[in-house]
């Protein structure tokens, strides 16, 4: 079945035109009106539903769009919903995370759409050309990003400075006396979100910017995966310092640190790159670069609730990142 962006595609309009032109909500030309209406007749398009009702009335939920195949929704995610709700509820919008299926969830996310209930969405976990982003503006479904996905013709978004957020994590070991450093990071190949991927390519280049030499180690999101790293001679390579994006793996790393009675941060440092991650038992955290979570939720909110009314608004906007020093670092011990 013909989608309304193929529409647009073929009619050279945006997705937001051709709904216009199907439900007379906005004024358009009439040479506008037959080039979409030529493309609806050569695709064999047939208006969705829901999409018509959208355009006609007042969006009144919002559905945050997490990845099923990722293994669960965290305090750090659940941040994001925060601020997002605190930005749109004052509006008469409600915040929800739909609960979809592992297998099929573009079947799933379909079937959310048909059923009305998600009337505008917040994509987080998000891919290059995210198959979800074309799904939900063909459908004239309101979305915006928490992320990058490269697409051209897609949904705004605002997304964090990662080249910046690396920058700000290595330069603080360096100017600690660190000069390796191991760089613990999430298996890229196990989760498609572009953040990861980002993180990942940031952090190399950051270290050779500031000519560390650099350990890199992809590793399964589990503590015990983690927990194997460091070995009876401590980290791999002689490093001194760990940056991670990978919670549960460096968690697993401060775990086994402890076990060989390892001081931290003494005898290792840790920096925690866009998440907060627990070094006690008592809930003193791992120093952080990352964004202020809640605020950028905040951010999709405003930039959503101004799509509705501004349907131009493109593009993706960088948030500058912040070191929260939580005491994890010092300068490296003897070796």
């Amino acid at each position: 079945m013909a989608t309304r962006a193929e529409v647009a595609r073929l009619a050279g309009v945006s997705p937001s035109t051709v709904t216009y032109v199907l439900t007379g909500q906005r004024p358009t030309t009439r040479a506008t009106r037959e080039r979409v209406q030529r493309a609806i007749d050569e695709l064999g398009y047939r208006p969705n539903r829901h999409a018509s009702m959208l355009a006609a009335r007042s969006v009144r939920t919002v559905g945050v769009l997490f990845r099923m195949q990722r293994s669960g929704i965290d305090v750090n995610d659940l941040e994001y919903v925060e601020g997002l709700r605190q930005g749109v509820e004052p509006q008469g919008m409600q915040v929800f995370v739909p609960v979809g299926r592992r297998s099929g969830p573009m079947d799933a996310l379909e079937a959310l759409v048909r059923s009305r209930a998600l009337e505008a969405a917040v994509l987080m976990d998000v891919a290059i050309d995210d198959e979800r982003e074309e799904y939900l503006l063909g459908e004239g479904v309101p979305t915006v990003l928490i992320g990058t996905s490269n697409r051209a013709d897609g949904a705004p978004g605002v997304d964090a400075d990662f080249e910046r957020m690396a920058d700000l994590g290595v330069h603080h070991l360096v100017e600690l006396g660190h000069r390796r450093i191991l760089f613990l990071m999430r298996d890229v190949h196990a989760d498609r979100s572009h953040a990861y991927a980002a993180q990942s390519q940031a952090v190399r280049q950051a270290a050779r910017r500031h000519g560390v030499e650099a350990v890199f180690r992809s590793c399964p999101d589990n503590v015990i995966a983690g927990a194997h790293v460091l070995g009876p001679d401590g980290l791999p390579g002689g490093c001194t310092a760990v940056v991670s994006n990978n919670a549960s793996a460096l968690e697993g790393v401060i775990a086994a640190a402890w076990a060989r009675g390892l001081s931290l941060p003494s005898d290792l440092s840790l920096v925690s790159v866009g998440l907060t991650a627990a070094r006690t038992p008592a809930g003193d955290l791992v120093t952080e670069v990352g964004v202020d979570r809640p605020a950028l939720g905040r951010m999709a909110g405003d930039l959503l609730l101004h799509y509705l009314t501004d349907d131009s608004v493109s593009g993706v906007t960088l948030v500058e990142p912040r070191l929260i020093d939580h005491g994890s670092t010092a300068s490296p011990g003897p070796a």
